[in-house]
């Protein structure tokens, strides 16, 4: 090799050795990250790729999985956690008759977790399982690529949280309900909440002192203004002589 020629052979080993390697160890890897549309088309094409979402509880209650209905698909739903790796693989081999002969796509939140799994479930005898690169939320993840890349039947969107509603109590107040809380409180109806004075008992059956005073100065007779109390006697007629 001539030293004209070691300037095009250096930058070609190297290209050879920092992509082309690289890119030929990810296409033979049995797991690896895919994106959101690359995903849907590998459950749309493949009758063996199944979509499995490992988010909590919390995270599906709140915004639930793809519906793939309209693939005859249904999405498999297994929450992973550090630590429970066992379990986990145990719970997703129960869905699956020949895993060595199906494909997986893992989709998380985000995609912190899913090439974890990804790794884990060819591990332990998956043909291949995919990541979803940025999950359900993230950057070029399922909900921001749906309304322009996928089907509409496939679309996602939080769930609506209950608007604040007014129904009468038997008691005639008013339950509210807070579409961020899921307890209801009673109000009381506007009528009684403008007259809030307290009355006790004891205001009852008895009156003031002022009229106490009057009651008792005032004589018992309904003839004050004559003698002895009594109306005047009628003249007697004389008899006739």
């Amino acid at each position: 090799m001539t030293f004209h020629q070691v300037p095009f052979f250096v930058p070609s080993v190297l290209f050879i050795w920092l992509i082309a390697i690289p890119l030929v160890e990810e296409y033979l890897q049995k797991y690896k990250f895919v994106s959101a549309v690359n995903a849907f088309r590998k459950l749309q094409d493949d009758p063996s790729c199944q979509l499995l979402d490992i988010r909590d509880r919390k995270s599906l209650a709140y915004l639930n999985s793809p519906n793939l209905k309209f693939l005859n698909k249904s999405v498999l739903q297994v929450e992973f956690r550090l630590g429970d790796e066992d379990d986990f693989v145990k719970a997703v081999l129960k869905n699956f008759e020949e895993p060595a002969n199906a494909t997986v796509c893992v989709i998380d939140n985000f995609d912190g977790n899913s090439i974890k799994v990804a790794e884990l479930l060819v591990k332990n005898g998956f043909k291949e399982a995919y990541a979803v690169r940025g999950g359900i939320r993230g950057k070029k993840g399922w909900q921001e690529i749906q309304e322009t890349l996928l089907p509409t039947s496939v679309h996602i969107y939080p769930k609506k949280r209950s608007k604040l509603s007014n129904q009468p109590e038997t008691n005639g107040g008013i339950r509210r309900e807070d579409k961020n809380n899921s307890d209801s409180t009673s109000v009381a109806p506007p009528s009684v909440k403008s007259s809030s004075k307290v009355i006790d008992n004891k205001d009852f059956g008895s009156s003031s002192p002022a009229t106490e005073s009057e009651d008792r100065s005032r004589p018992s007779s309904p003839y004050p203004n004559y003698p002895e109390l009594k109306p005047p006697s009628s003249p007697t007629p004389s008899r006739p002589k």
